[in-house]
Order: C-alpha cells, then sequence, then structure tokens
C-alpha cells in the first residue's frame, strides 16, 4: 500500500513537471521573449543603440514606439497590421530598395521568417501591448510562437559593415527647406548617421507630386543622393529637372509616365548606380543614353517597352563584348543541348510508358482477385471486372466499374491486399528508371547553365527585365 502511495506520488511530481514544461512558453510575454529576440538578431545592426537609421532604434521599447523619420509613431498602428510601417518595410519584396532588412547578398541576407512575421502580425492586432503573454494568441499565431521558441533567430554580421559605401561630402540643407519639404508630406532625411546626404521619397504622396514639386527639391539638389519619385505624376517635363542633381546614386521612376525623353537627361547623371524604370514608357530608343550611365550598377526595366535584344545591346556596352559573346555562345549551346536531351528522353520515357500500359491492359488472372467491390464494398459479380496492372479486378456492377476505370488508382487502396503483376512492376521500375536517368543528365547540363548564368550576371550592371528573370539568367 505505502508503495503504491510513493508510485503515486511520484506520477503526479513528473505529470506535474511534464505539464509545466509545455506550459511554460505559454506564460511567456510576446514582445520580450519573441519580438525583441529577432530586432536583436536581424535590425539592431542598423536599428539600434549605436546606430540609428533613418533615426529609427529599436534597442529599447520607447525608443520602438517613437519610430524613424517619416513613419513616426506609424511604426506601429495598435490593431492596424496594414498601416503599421513596421510590417510594410518587413513584406516589401527583398528587390525593393525600402525592404527591410535590405537584400545585399545572399550571403549576408537575414530576413524575418513566416512565422516571426505571424507573431508580430497578431501582437499588432491585440493591440500592441507590451504586457501581452504567448497564451494571448489565436491558435495559430501560438503554433508560429513555439516554432520561433525552436527556432530562436540568430544574428548574421552584414556585408554592409565591412563593406560601408563611402558617401559624398556635402554642406548641410538648410532646415527650414526640408521643413518645407517635409510639409508636403514628402520624405526627407539623411541616407545615415554623421552625413549630410539627403534620402528623399515622395512616393508617400503618390499623384500629388507632380512635375512642379521638384521645383521644391531644387534648393537642395546638391545633397540629395537617394531620390525615390515612384507612382507620383511626374512627367519627361519634371525629369529634365534633374539634371541639377548631381550626386544622385539611387533613382526610382517606376510607375510613372515618362518615355524615352526622360532617359536624355537621366543620362547626365554620371553617379547613378541603381535606376528602377519598371513600368514605364521606356524602349530600345533609351539604350544610346543609359549607355553613358558609366557607374551604373542595376537597372530595372520590367514591364517597358524594352526589349531582350535591346537589354543585351545595353548590357554589351558595359562589358568586354567578345568575352560576353562568347559566353552567350556556350549558354546558347548548353541550351540546346538540353532541349535536344529532353526531346531524346522523354521520348525514351513516353515509348516505356506506353509498354507499361500495354502490359497493365493485360492479366493472366484466370479469375477476379477481389471478393468485394473497391467503390461500393458490395460483393463482386465475376463478369463484370477491369484489367487494372495486369491484375483482373472485380466490381457489383458495371457503374462501379465505370467509376473505377476513370481512375483506378484511387480505388487502389481499397482492393484488398492488392499487388500488381510482376510485369507491370518491372514495366514501372523501367520508366522511373528512365525518367531518373533523364532528370539526373538535365541536371547536369543546367548546373553548367547556371555557372555560365552566374557569369555573365557579374558582368556589367544586372539588367532586369522580369522579376525573377534577370537579362543574364533568362
Amino acid at each position: 500500500m505505502r508503495v503504491s502511495i510513493i508510485f503515486l506520488l511520484i506520477t503526479i511530481i513528473l505529470n506535474s513537471h511534464s505539464l509545466n514544461a509545455a506550459t511554460e512558453p505559454l506564460s511567456k510575454n510576446i514582445y520580450d521573449s519573441l519580438i525583441h529576440p529577432v530586432f536583436v538578431a536581424k535590425c539592431q545592426e542598423c536599428h539600434g543603440k549605436n546606430k540609428n537609421k533613418g533615426k529609427l532604434r529599436l534597442n529599447s521599447k520607447e525608443d520602438f514606439l517613437k519610430g524613424g523619420s517619416g513613419a513616426g509613431e506609424d511604426i506601429v498602428i495598435k490593431g492596424n497590421i496594414e498601416d503599421s510601417e513596421l510590417i510594410y518595410r518587413i513584406t516589401l519584396p527583398k528587390d525593393d530598395d525600402e525592404a527591410m532588412p535590405p537584400m545585399e547578398d545572399t550571403d549576408h541576407y537575414n530576413p524575418v521568417t513566416k512565422q516571426e512575421l505571424d507573431v508580430m502580425k497578431a501582437w499588432i492586432s491585440l493591440g500592441a501591448s507590451f504586457d501581452l503573454l504567448v497564451s494571448d494568441l489565436d491558435p495559430a499565431s501560438t503554433n508560429s510562437a513555439l516554432h520561433v521558441f525552436k527556432n530562436m533567430p540568430n544574428k548574421l554580421i552584414s556585408k554592409n559593415v565591412v563593406l560601408q559605401p563611402k558617401l559624398p561630402v556635402v554642406p548641410r540643407a538648410k532646415p527650414e527647406l526640408l521643413e518645407k519639404i517635409r510639409a508636403k508630406g514628402i520624405l526627407a532625411i539623411p541616407v545615415a548617421q554623421n552625413t549630410n546626404a539627403i534620402y528623399v521619397n515622395a512616393s508617400y504622396v503618390g499623384k500629388k507630386f507632380s512635375d512642379e514639386n521638384i521645383h521644391l527639391l531644387e534648393p537642395i539638389a546638391e545633397q540629395i543622393i537617394w531620390l525615390n519619385l515612384a507612382r507620383t505624376n511626374v512627367s519627361d517635363k519634371g525629369i529634365s529637372l534633374l539634371r541639377k542633381f548631381k550626386l544622385l546614386s539611387r533613382l526610382h521612376l517606376e510607375n510613372t509616365s515618362i518615355t524615352d525623353a526622360a532617359s536624355i537627361p537621366i543620362s547626365s547623371l554620371s553617379n547613378l548606380k541603381y535606376l528602377n524604370l519598371y513600368g514605364t514608357n521606356i524602349s530600345d530608343a533609351s539604350i544610346p543614353h543609359l549607355q553613358k550611365l558609366d557607374n551604373l550598377d542595376k537597372v530595372f526595366l520590367w514591364q517597358t517597352k524594352m526589349t531582350p535584344h535591346g537589354a543585351d545591346t545595353l548590357k554589351k556596352h558595359f562589358v568586354d563584348e567578345e568575352v560576353y559573346d562568347d559566353l552567350l555562345s556556350q549558354k546558347n549551346t548548353i541550351q540546346k543541348s538540353i532541349n535536344k536531351l529532353v526531346t531524346t528522353e522523354q521520348l525514351k520515357v513516353k515509348q516505356l510508358e506506353v509498354i507499361k500500359n500495354q502490359i497493365s491492359s493485360k492479366s493472366s488472372d484466370t479469375a477476379v482477385i477481389n471478393t468485394k467491390c473497391p467503390v461500393t464494398k458490395k460483393d463482386t459479380d465475376d463478369s463484370i471486372f477491369s484489367i487494372f496492372e495486369g491484375r483482373k479486378v472485380g466490381f457489383c456492377c458495371s457503374k462501379c466499374k465505370v467509376k473505377f476505370d476513370a481512375d483506378g488508382a484511387v480505388f487502389r487502396s481499397k482492393i484488398i491486399n492488392f499487388s500488381a503483376s510482376p510485369n507491370f512492376i518491372t514495366a514501372s521500375k523501367n520508366c522511373l528508371k528512365a525518367q531518373l536517368t533523364m532528370d539526373e543528365k538535365i541536371d547536369k547540363l543546367q548546373k553548367e547553365l547556371r555557372g555560365i548564368n552566374s557569369r555573365i550576371s557579374k558582368m556589367g550592371p544586372e539588367i532586369n527585365l522580369g522579376w525573377e528573370k534577370p537579362l543574364s539568367v533568362k
């Protein structure tokens, strides 16, 4: 009796310990235990105690809620996920110049995971209180939280830390000029600490920003090195004023009405490294002007009138044409080999598939192999059957046979102890082997192709004609 009581007590203690271990994460604070560690690992390198890019610090709760330049308290809007600047920046496409964290290169890219983002969204949706616990989350968000607990984020040292770009030395812009610009809803902030170089973003005001507003920026043209006019109402006339913005290194003009006429003043921006012309009317006629941008690293031409041939012509201007053409020739040769291989190997696979189907339609069974219909589970009628994978399968009625014949694989598991005929199994293995052989040969050539594409992409500026299809990896 005494032994039984002791055993019971031990069991209760162990169960209690197990229960506490299982519920412990639910009692933890969402911000302190989940969100802040993400900031530490993935954000504080640029937005921490020692650096406040965009005047945003994420090292303390107070600084976090202050937000940064432009966004301000909109960094988090309690109960409003869509309008919270934090979520907006995190969910931007990784190629977007304003995405957080920035996509510098694949080796140092450390984005917020889906589960981390789910927790942030749920926290904001619940009111963004620093007192919220994991137990306050809905079931789906709780699962995301538990996943984060098991996979706490690690800090990656950004390439940007090692290779900090040198910013131009310019005089300080007059504060009254900046305030005048900001009064129009236009973002105007230093691009980094301890610099007078300025980033201006007019995309926030959209179509309200027109050619006339560019005159508003002219007094600080000397300081502006990054300019975002995406989705605004600027035209070729307004872009002609950009000749005065000599230090511009990044220029966003996506989804504006500009045409090839705008490429003339753009060509005078000798320091331009990044140019986004997505969704504009730029065509091959702009090539001679864009070729003058000697420092160009990246240009986006998605959904423009630029042709692949035109983009190729633009690329060639910046590279050793002989080497470039040789790589393109190798690329075309490999691509042709892949196409030929696919045609040849697919024919072999199809021929084996025909043989397999022929074997599937023949059977040496003298009677049906099942006593119960695979469709209804009723007794079979030996006179009603189909040949499936080399076996004679019986049914209770003609309607069931029709259903089975439409897709026998669906009912295979309902045929008790079913096994295909030995000949069919052999034929299936032959088909699979041929398919795997084809895949291996194609993979080998595609690996060569990726190597060629990589070398091409590193030559001259990256020219993107599609979201995931830059010219060099078509």
